[in-house]
């Protein structure tokens, strides 16, 4: 799988996306591949693929661990009020609000095309 040229988002930020979905079928403490196998599979550099995994690990949907690799976090504890216990973090929220901004850039990008091609009046 490559990055797609046309889109409009950071190489990162689509090496992120289709990650999450993956990530999101595995159990909590699952290694994920190397720095170097990702950066082959979506044929960008390890720095591409280091920032995606970044980029994730800031989401608390990934953890570090030096030497060992990057795993799967496990879900957010919750208290028995049914409320996170790290915060505020509505994670289906936070899914939602990165959909409706994909959607948005690319609605953005589709204008931005239009509005450089001449107009056929």
């Amino acid at each position: 799988m490559t990055v797609a040229a046309h889109d409009p988002r950071p190489k990162k930020v689509q090496i992120a996306d289709a990650l999450r979905k993956e990530i999101a079928a595995l159990p909590a403490g699952h290694r994920l591949a190397s720095l170097r196998e990702l950066a082959d599979r979506f044929k960008v550099t390890t720095v591409t693929a280091g920032n995606a995994l970044k980029v994730l690990a800031d989401e608390g949907v990934i953890v570090s661990v030096p030497a060992r690799g990057y795993f799967v976090q496990s879900p957010l504890s919750t208290d028995h009020a049914g409320q996170n216990a790290g915060g505020p973090v509505n994670r289906d929220e936070i899914n939602a609000i990165h959909s409706e901004i994909q959607q948005l850039a690319a609605r953005v990008a589709e204008l931005e095309k239009r509005a450089q091609s001449p107009s056929s009046a």
